[in-house]
């Protein structure tokens, strides 16, 4: 009953919380840790269906680093342990490999979070990833690059939002109200921006 609750305050919100397109489109950035079931939940129930409904005025972006902690050596400390930092790393560098073709990113991603999770490269290998170069990316001074890269874009916003995945729109100073509201019911928050602005002609949201 109390989850219950809370889901349906969660969708009260996503109602009350004005998304605005810009130029027509929407960037959606989800910040994420590997093995967190909530990140499973989002992608699978939420994403993957706005996505084929308003692909055409989307911009997706991932930013896998979830609540990873930097130690003072250098060495990264992550939410799930040793295989979550590899796989994040792992999704840091497939990602880059498909920069460009967000539509594979997205396919990518939803073939890594379902249940259970595991660590391997079965994922890239069914995008057509070359392996070889996947696995000079995860252990070279190519992955400490994106690790850095997705540590600046992520760490301020995941202190705000303090809920994984945190969902920001359109870069705009991160909310933890937008990103649960997002979580909850992304596909009417997207609808109804789009229908919001003339120039995209979407009309009706169900």
């Amino acid at each position: 009953m109390q989850s219950k609750i809370i889901f349906l305050l969660l969708v009260s919100i996503s109602c009350a919380i004005a998304l605005q397109t810009v130029n027509g489109r929407i960037k959606i950035t989800v910040i994420t840790t590997a093995y967190c079931s909530d990140t499973v939940t989002f992608i699978q129930n939420h994403l993957r269906e706005t996505y084929s409904l308003y692909s055409d005025y989307l911009e997706v972006e991932f930013l896998p680093w979830g609540r990873t902690q930097r130690n003072v050596d250098g060495s990264l400390t992550c939410q799930f342990g040793v295989a979550d930092c590899w796989s994040n790393r792992v999704h840091r560098c497939a990602l880059d490999m498909l920069k460009g073709n967000q539509t594979r990113q997205l396919e990518f991603m939803s073939c890594e979070f379902v249940i259970p999770i595991t660590s391997s490269y079965r994922c890239a290998q069914e995008m057509g990833l070359n392996l070889i170069d996947l696995d000079y990316c995860v252990s070279s001074s190519a992955g400490d690059h994106l690790d850095t890269a997705a540590e600046t874009a992520s760490v301020a916003s995941v202190q705000i939002i303090n809920f994984i995945p945190a969902i920001i729109f359109n870069n705009d100073q991160p909310s933890r109200d937008v990103s649960m509201a997002a979580f909850a019911n992304l596909r009417n928050m997207v609808c109804q921006a789009l229908a919001a602005d003339p120039i995209t002609g979407v009309n009706t949201c169900t």
